[in-house]
């Protein structure tokens, strides 16, 4: 229990960094970002977020795919269709029309309606559900675990053959600028980085938290980030090497998270990160628009109520589908049978894990 708690409060630090980079984004292509202290705050964080955000949700979703893995290669496989490969498609369809009802009323011109882009070109933020969905296809085929009663879900060879693929996918990311294509080498590198953290032996991975770690790795991912900003550079060698401080910052701070009384609020949005994921663009753009027909275009405010309603609004939509019991139609979560699977496997689990530790005692 406390594991999955650390889980969904790296959940929500990563969907809270993917709100405010996106809201800081929308500012600064507006040109309401610059000269003046604020402004070089506002920049700063949202090189942060842009080098936070994505990179640890890759890395979190890694972790738990070995998991599954151990679970059922086929299982895996009808998840990845329903959590990933159903919300792409239905939500991309859904931004696709909104976007070409929206421009037919403001008289702009919009791209075309069509369906067939989407096996080649993602829309919006939903590129991250497409490189999502190439990176699990990719462990199922390269990542045979261990069962769940040895100690290390994977062998050293399969191992090597991890870290020499994230260094090809560092490689190729770093050089290239081919799109969807570029940004899915992005996504491999931390998603196998998780893995490869998630098949330590339970002994290493369930370490109790250290203030000093935690503390040393928020202030090197602050000073990187102020560092990175001043280049303007994204994408790039320090981009990655930031991203990678940023993801173990989060790790570790994610392990106070089990523990504190007062972070349960955080907890819960990790609970909701996929709602908030799939809808976060379309309800901090309601926020721009309404702001900007009341002539406001102070960043601050911007920033403030952008990322405020792209958290609030998104949860607020998940509870309503939840109690109308529609949720997993929506894919803001995995159907009841999925989840049924996953809690017997766990006790199951649990239940071989005593067995074993019994007998060797």
């Amino acid at each position: 229990m406390v594991k999955e708690e650390r889980i969904r409060g790296g959940l929500a630090m990563s969907v809270i960094a993917i709100v405010c980079a996106e809201v800081l984004r929308r500012v600064g292509d507006a040109g309401f970002l610059q000269d003046g202290h604020v402004s070089r705050v506002l920049k700063i964080l949202q090189y942060a977020a842009s080098t936070l955000g994505y990179p640890t949700l890759f890395f979190l979703l890694g972790m738990s795919t070995v998991a599954c893995l151990q679970r059922s290669r086929a299982g895996l496989l009808k998840s990845i269709a329903l959590t990933v490969l159903y919300p792409y498609l239905l939500w991309s369809i859904l931004e696709m029309a909104v976007q070409w009802l929206v421009a037919d009323y403001k008289d702009y011109a919009a791209e075309q309606f069509e369906l067939t882009r989407l096996a080649s070109a993602p829309v919006g933020q939903f590129w991250f559900l497409y490189a999502l969905f190439i990176c699990q296809i990719v462990a199922c085929i390269t990542v045979w675990p261990r069962p769940v009663r040895s100690g290390s879900a994977l062998t050293m060879a399969n191992r090597c053959l991890l870290v020499a693929m994230v260094l090809v996918s560092a490689a190729v990311a770093i050089r290239s600028h081919w799109g969807v294509a570029t940004m899915t080498c992005w996504g491999l590198v931390f998603f196998l980085c998780g893995m490869l953290l998630a098949s330590r032996p339970a002994r290493q991975s369930d370490r109790s938290p250290r203030p000093r770690v935690a503390l040393a790795t928020a202030v090197a991912f602050i000073a990187a980030a102020v560092i990175g900003q001043r280049s303007g550079h994204y994408l790039d060698l320090y981009w990655l090497l930031a991203s990678l401080l940023g993801v173990a910052a989060e790790v570790q701070v994610g392990r106070f998270l089990a523990t504190w009384r007062n972070s349960r609020w955080i907890i819960s949005i990790g609970s909701s990160w996929k709602p908030v994921y799939l809808l976060h663009v379309l309800a901090t753009a309601l926020v721009w628009n309404a702001l900007l027909a009341l002539g406001i275009s102070q960043p601050v405010v911007h920033f403030v109520l952008g990322s405020a309603t792209g958290l609030a609004l998104p949860i607020a939509i998940h509870l309503m589908t939840k109690r109308l019991g529609i949720a997993s139609w929506a894919a803001f979560e995995e159907p009841a049978e999925a989840r049924n699977e996953g809690t017997a496997f766990s006790a199951a689990a649990a239940q071989r894990a005593d067995k074993t530790a019994k007998s060797r005692a």
